[in-house]
This record gives structure tokens, C-alpha cells and sequence, in this order.
């Protein structure tokens, strides 16, 4: 193993160790691949909560009740009178 001592096992000459492309930002497809994987990931995440709302919906026939903060109001805005 002849050869200059600041090789690494990759063949990089550099002294601190690091390549150019380790340095250099992402690339176009790098971010695809990371979008494509969050989106796997989203989609992952909808299918558990079909699934979990089905098995609420066999548990309780169907009804559920929500809680007061996510049903809307049935009662009207009172209107400013215009002057």
C-alpha cells in the first residue's frame, strides 16, 4: 500500500478527510427522493387512521360523539347595525 498517505480508502487526496460532493448542497434529486419519502410517509400515516377509524366505527355502530370544540355553532353572528 504503497501510494501518498493522505489517501483515504476512497481515493480522495484531501487532508481533512472530506470529498467535494460530501460539502456541496443537495441536489435536485436528492430533494425529490426526500419529498417522495415524506410523502410515503403521509400516506402511511392516512391509511392507520382509516384503519383506526374504521375499527372505532365497528366498536360504536357508527356513533360517535365529538367533542364540543370541533362541532359548529348553529347559532347566527349578531349583526352590527350600520350607522
Amino acid at each position: 500500500m504503497g501510494g501518498n498517505s493522505n489517501e483515504n480508502s476512497n481515493g480522495n487526496s484531501n487532508g481533512n478527510g472530506t470529498s467535494r460532493e460530501e460539502t456541496a448542497e443537495l441536489s435536485a434529486e436528492d430533494y425529490e427522493i426526500i419529498a417522495a419519502a415524506l410523502t410515503t410517509l403521509g400516506d402511511f400515516f392516512a391509511f392507520l387512521s382509516l384503519v383506526k377509524a374504521r375499527q372505532v366505527t365497528k366498536e360504536t355502530g357508527g356513533e360517535i360523539e365529538a367533542p364540543e370544540i370541533f362541532t359548529l355553532s348553529t347559532k347566527k353572528p349578531l349583526r352590527r347595525k350600520s350607522r
